[in-house]
């Protein structure tokens, strides 16, 4: 069988964070505020890492390493594959060969560092309405991602090569190198005491008065991808497998709906021969997934009903124009949806009704 435990002597993961800020007043009673953050993960906990990969020097041996022999545990192992009178070459060349696998559970050994610039602009006005605008332009490069990879989108990145984990470094599963938020609320000037039929009586006041908006637009990168091949032809006994790449960029131009059935050239990657590791890296950055461009908006109106007693209307529009954000398009060579988005990521417009009493 296979044993997997955690190493009770790891190290505890820490972080280091650090930033600058400037702010600044701008004319008109605006602020400016830019910043530069920056974050360091040391002894980061990984997926669990394979100890009874073969070598890569006996992957040379080819063929060889599938040849069934003589197994010297037959009669010691009751259960399994070393339970057989014969059992692989490559098994026997294992670290461990009397085990199926030998794992160390979450190890502490990978690392992240990070960078961004964060800008931000807002400006008030009078009469209760505001606007505020957020830029960042940031770099997640790590070695690990998650020890759940099955709730991240596009399902994790596996390990190629447990032998080499320096080759694991590249983005993060979730880099977003840009992104940018735009928010603002508005109080409609009609009713008593507002630029507009400020005149009412208090009864057509209640009616006519207290209508605001506001709205938050979102745009963002899409997610790095990551490339697999449908069938692991290492003969690793633990390692992953990745494509080979030709040298040229797999990034294609053009809107996401003419992109469906080939998100990326998919001729920029080639298969990847018997008995070797791919050298496409665990994630590219020039081929990500659909990026967000979403807008949020709201109508409120807020009611004086006695002193005490106040009323919130809110009509709440989730996705504004419904504006599609598609799934995650297939990564694996050697699949039929390899470079095919076949799903929807995000979900359609949402309208919902609120009334609140405030007291």
């Amino acid at each position: 069988q296979g044993v997997a435990a955690p190493l009770y002597k790891d190290p505890r993961a820490y972080v280091q964070q650090w930033n600058f800020d400037i702010q600044r007043e701008l004319p008109g009673g605006a602020a400016l505020d830019v910043a530069y953050a920056g974050s360091k993960g040391t002894h980061l906990p990984g997926p669990n890492q394979q100890m009874d990969q073969l070598p890569d020097a006996f992957l040379s041996q080819g063929a060889s390493l599938l040849q069934q022999v003589p197994n010297p545990f037959f009669g010691q192992v009751q259960l399994g594959t070393l339970a057989q009178p014969n059992v692989a070459r490559g098994q026997l060349l294992r670290p461990y060969p009397q085990y199926n696998g030998y794992s160390l559970v979450a190890p502490m050994n990978r690392n992240s560092i990070y960078h961004s610039m964060q800008v931000k602009v807002e400006k008030r006005f009078a009469k209760g309405a505001s606007i505020l605008g957020s830029y960042t332009f940031a770099k997640l490069i790590s070695d690990t991602d998650t020890l759940t990879a099955w709730l991240e989108p596009g399902g994790g990145m596996a390990v190629q090569n447990f032998n080499n984990l320096r080759a694991e470094r590249s983005v993060a599963l979730y880099d977003v190198p840009h992104r940018a938020v735009v928010s603002f609320i508005y109080d409609l000037p009609f009713g008593k005491g507002q630029k507009f039929l400020g005149g009412v009586s208090s009864g057509v006041n209640k009616v006519l008065g207290g209508w605001g908006v506001n709205g938050v637009s979102t745009f963002q990168s899409g997610n790095p991808l990551n490339m697999t091949m449908a069938v692991n032809t290492t003969n690793s006994f633990g390692g992953g497998q990745r494509p080979n790449s030709t040298g040229v960029s797999a990034n294609l131009t053009g809107s996401a709906q003419d992109r469906l059935t080939k998100w990326f050239d998919t001729s920029a990657f080639t298969a990847t021969p018997s008995f070797q590791f791919g050298n496409v890296a665990r994630s590219l950055t020039d081929v990500r997934s659909h990026g967000i461009a979403n807008y949020d908006f709201t109508v409120f109106k807020n009611t004086q009903l006695t002193e005490r007693f106040g009323l919130q209307f809110r009509s709440e529009i989730f996705n504004l124009f419904n504006r599609v954000q598609f799934g995650y398009p297939g990564t694996a060579l050697g699949n039929p949806q390899f470079g095919v988005v076949s799903g929807q990521y995000n979900n359609p417009r949402l309208v919902q009704f609120a009334l609140k009493l405030l007291f």
